[in-house]
């Protein structure tokens, strides 16, 4: 983790440099995402690895400490982080990733703090491709473990496929300008604070497969709902349930796999999990997009609607064969 903050802060100063110099290109912004992004991908899977470390596998108490986490990490990416990028820009074009450089910093710092513990046993000398495949051999596997991987997988690209035109639904449809859209994101980064803080207690009383139901089941009820609607008003509670119902999957699935994977698996684990769940998303970006341009833009809010259904049926459909 304190790897991931140290190259993504040095590569964020590195493109302040560029951006001062006035030798800033759009190479070297997709170079700077793809870094970004890549530390990402070893941050969380090393951090959701190391929680049950920390404050055990007693399942509530891995709902209550992901949903907290999640609703803080909500705050700051869909909250305080957009206005905050917004002001320093208008300052300077350099500002806003100089304190992104510098948030990596404190990250970094605060981690360096905390005592370390014992790290699992592993195999010695195992590259990084026989770990991958080690974690995916694991998932595929796991009966469980696999069913929620694809229920994520459709949930990811059904909300994506929703979310692809929705800036543009909104603006056309609900009559909005920038400013009210951004309002409407918060709104749903509210929601998803609300869930994240209740999240202990809901996936208690659902378990975590009930939480992917009604969290699938909310999402496409809130894409039906925003397709109907013509008011902002009406459109954000619609948007705080999308919010809520995707921080509800995130924390059940992941409270659930960190329950059930042993420590010197669940890094690798995590890895594939993600890449399986994940890593189909953007497809439903591109399918949103064609969906659009074919049909309109109330058609993709639909589309994702009926392929999350179709997702959940999947699912339950799966659990049945597996409880026969």
């Amino acid at each position: 983790m304190i790897a991931a903050d140290v190259v993504r802060a040095a590569t964020l100063a590195l493109l302040v440099v560029l951006v001062v110099s006035g030798s800033a290109s759009i190479a070297a912004l997709a170079i700077t995402s793809f870094v970004m992004v890549s530390g990402k991908a070893f941050f969380d899977a090393a951090a959701q690895a190391s929680l049950p470390a920390i404050v055990g596998r007693e399942p509530s108490t891995l709902t209550r400490a992901n949903g907290r986490l999640y609703a803080v990490e909500t705050v700051g990416q869909s909250v305080a982080g957009p206005p905050l990028g917004g002001l320093t820009f208008a300052v300077a074009p350099w500002a806003p990733f100089v304190l992104d450089a510098l948030s990596f910093g404190l990250s970094g710092t605060l981690l360096s703090r905390m005592p370390r513990g014992e790290a699992p046993q592993h195999q010695a000398g195992q590259s990084v491709r026989a770990a991958i495949r080690e974690g995916f051999v694991y998932v595929l596997r796991h009966r469980e473990l696999l069913a929620l991987s694809l229920a994520v997988a459709g949930y990811n690209v059904a909300y994506n496929m929703g979310f692809a035109t929705l800036v543009l639904f909104v603006l056309e449809r609900l009559g909005t300008g920038g400013v009210g859209f951004g309002l409407l994101v918060a709104t749903s980064a509210l929601g998803a604070v609300v869930v994240g803080w209740k999240a202990s207690s809901l996936v208690r009383m659902l378990g975590a497969r009930g939480a992917v139901l009604a969290a699938g089941g909310a999402q496409a009820l809130g894409w039906v709902g925003l397709s109907m609607l013509s008011s902002p008003w009406l459109a954000a509670p619609a948007f705080a349930v999308l919010g809520g119902a995707t921080t509800l999957v995130t924390v059940a699935v992941v409270s659930e796999r960190q329950a059930v994977v042993p420590d010197h698996m669940l890094g690798r684990v995590v890895s594939a999990f993600r890449l399986v769940g994940n890593g189909l998303a953007p497809v439903g970006s591109v399918i949103g997009g064609l969906i659009a341009a074919g049909a309109g833009l109330r058609a993709p809010l639909l589309a994702a609607a009926a392929f999350m259904v179709v997702t959940l049926c999947g699912f339950q459909l799966w659990r049945v064969g597996h409880h026969e």
